[in-house]
């Protein structure tokens, strides 16, 4: 039996501790269980702090847009604003954007309903590859760790299907298991299924207990394979953030036009589902902004908000105003879409549902209470891995040593 674990990292998108923290979800084989604090926002800005160990503010992955008219990689869209709007409104021509903006983009992005004029002076944070090393440069990840200690790692992430990657990721444990020799030291799994099926249905769905009920039988499965084989795996699954139910919509667009400003001359606006991040040609246009969304259920966030939450970027890229919807709200219509969802993210961190999920068969530390606590954890494990994997004998002469 070789004395080195198989180290399995399943990163489930979405998947709160309020959901399943206290459940019966993998009691048996991850009994060590942890609520983890995140980043205000959505999986651009809590998926780096997750990988890094770092805030925003540190390593500039915030939310999926920001300005910056000189780096834009859609400055197409000032051409396709002045189109009839059959064109403006066509899908083959925003994904005809999207494949043109992936020679300059590695990482995640969608166009969602953004509007051209608008999509064309904005950048997304995520230029690179995340799941590999270099994703976030000298910062670093779990990734560059993994390839400092010269581990074999084998990924699965949102490039292929979800379905596909599941079947290769259980095959990939029980390989493992079966012949160490030659195979990956480590599994890496991200899924965004629960997150696509709690937006569409809610967060206690039926659909939502089904995918739960499948992905805990796929890992319970492996494990007995592996342990049929005699290795031991060491699991850690944990998500990003978590997700609350949608109880409100709010008209945040509307209010801003009936002020008489002129989009785009007087302000810029980016609408997500749960903030509205504003950018004004002058104090007067912020006072009228400002006072348009007076009595709506949210607020403007205060330099300490944004202090504290690690997202206060001196050169406001991300926003010089920043809205956020009160839990349960969704702004309708926003650049995401134009229809409502059933549950969403991207509230006050401070709130339940908001909370991501750590899950393991190895203890926690008292310390592992945000996810960008998880990094440094990881390194401790992996240098207790390294441990093992030095002869009996030879740390028994180095006791003796010591």
């Amino acid at each position: 039996m070789t004395r080195t674990p198989l180290v399995v990292l399943v990163l489930v998108d979405a998947l709160g501790f309020d959901r399943v923290g206290t459940s019966g979800f993998l009691a048996a084989e991850l009994p060590h269980r942890r609520p983890l604090d995140t980043i205000l926002g959505f999986s651009a800005g809590a998926i780096p702090a997750l990988l890094s160990g770092t805030w925003p503010a540190e390593n500039g992955h915030w939310v999926m847009f920001h300005r910056d008219p000189a780096s834009s990689p859609f400055k197409i869209g000032r051409l396709l604003s002045a189109l009839p709007a059959r064109a403006r409104n066509s899908w083959k021509v925003r994904q005809w954007v999207k494949a043109r903006a992936r020679g300059a983009v590695g990482g995640y992005f969608d166009l969602y309903d953004v509007p051209w004029a608008d999509l064309a002076e904005l950048d997304v944070c995520e230029r690179a590859n995340l799941y590999a090393p270099g994703g976030l440069g000298p910062i670093g990840t779990w990734f560059d760790d993994f390839a400092e200690r010269r581990l074999g790692v084998r990924v699965w992430d949102w490039r292929s299907d979800d379905a596909t990657n599941e079947r290769e990721f259980v095959a990939a444990i029980e390989a493992a298991a079966q012949d160490p020799a030659g195979q990956p030291d480590v599994l890496f799994w991200y899924t965004p299924s629960v997150d696509a099926l709690m937006h569409a249905h809610g967060v206690h769905a039926a659909p939502v207990t089904d995918r739960l009920a499948r992905l805990e039988a796929a890992i319970v499965g492996a494990l007995a394979a592996v342990r049929a084989h005699g290795r031991e795996v060491w699991l850690y699954l944990c998500s990003d953030h978590g997700m609350a139910d949608v109880r409100f919509h709010v008209d945040v667009m509307a209010r801003v036009a009936a002020t008489g400003l002129s989009a785009r001359r007087e302000y810029h606006a980016f609408y997500d589902s749960t903030m509205a991040r504003f950018w004004f040609a002058s104090p007067l246009a912020e006072v009228q902004v400002q006072r348009a969304l007076v009595g709506l259920s949210g607020r403007f966030l205060t330099p300490a908000d944004e202090e504290r939450w690690g997202i206060h970027f001196p050169d406001r890229r991300y926003g010089e105003a920043i809205w956020l919807v009160d839990e349960g709200g969704l702004i309708v219509p926003s650049y995401m879409g134009r229809q409502g969802v059933a549950a969403m993210h991207g509230y006050d961190p401070a709130t339940r549902a908001s909370q991501a999920v750590f899950l393991s068969n190895r203890p926690l530390p008292d310390g592992l209470a945000h996810v960008v606590d998880v990094r440094a954890f990881l390194a401790g494990e992996l240098e207790a891995r390294s441990a093992l994997a030095v002869p009996a004998a030879e740390r028994s002469m180095a006791g003796a040593r010591a």
